[in-house]
């Protein structure tokens, strides 16, 4: 029962967030105006980088269960790929969870899944809410709102830079429950800028598991190296 509690957090923890930048406007939807232009200009400068990540599930404010840490590389325009560095813990979480967030992720970098999740008009319908500072930067927080019950798309507020126009954070629930065994979950992603770039910097999912209790399952993303065009 455990390993299918684990499983179900990770159907939900997993669901691919691809971040789109754009213009502003009082008018929420607005701000995906150019979205397309601006995500295509940084993607065509990314060639390539790596990243360090350390995943970890967890009961609240208990030891981990298990952990990873692995070594990220991506390729333009979709390839991603993982060695894992270390891991510690159950075996099943580290199989069935971290091995299954990746190979989850690898596939959903491609192809119709990576459209299907896209932060973008074809998605979404967005109101704007209010300016908040994130780190020390000012941004304009907007509510998102599906415009299709699917499986890659949530419901909740982005946080786009003012200076940048840039994803800084994500916060909301899934539109559709992967699994009956979780009742409720909800994900907070944040970004960090390095350079011209913004890249996750944490995420961290809370699953509420029926017959279990709470799991938490945090990805930490760290030391980044760039392969960047002209």
């Amino acid at each position: 029962m455990a390993s299918l509690c684990l499983i179900a957090c990770v159907l939900v923890a997993k669901t691919p967030v691809l971040v789109a930048q754009a213009t502003l406007s009082s008018d929420g939807n607005a701000i995906f105006q150019n979205v397309d232009q601006e995500n295509a200009r940084r993607a065509a400068k990314l060639i390539s980088y790596t990243a360090e990540r350390h995943y970890s599930v967890y009961e609240p404010k208990k030891p981990p269960d298990a952990d990873m840490t692995v070594s990220m590389k991506f390729v333009s325009p979709s390839t991603k790929t993982f060695n894992v560095v270390s891991k510690k813990g159950v075996g099943f979480i580290q199989s069935l969870v971290f091995n299954r967030l990746m190979d989850t992720e690898k596939q959903a970098a491609q192809g119709k899944d990576k459209a299907d999740s896209s932060i973008s008009p074809k998605n979404y319908q967005a109101q704007f809410l209010y300016e908040e500072a994130i780190r020390g930067r000012n941004s304009y927080v907007l509510e998102l709102t599906p415009k299709r019950q699917d499986k890659y798309l949530f419901k909740g507020k982005v946080w786009v830079d003012q200076q940048d126009y840039a994803i800084a954070k994500i916060e909301g629930d899934p539109v559709k429950s992967p699994s009956w065994f979780v009742k409720s979950a909800h994900f907070i992603r944040d970004y960090q800028k390095i350079g011209d770039f913004w890249l996750p910097l944490r995420d961290e999912t809370h699953c509420q598991i029926r017959f279990e209790g709470e799991y938490v399952l945090s990805i930490d993303h760290r030391d980044y190296n760039f392969g960047v065009g002209d």
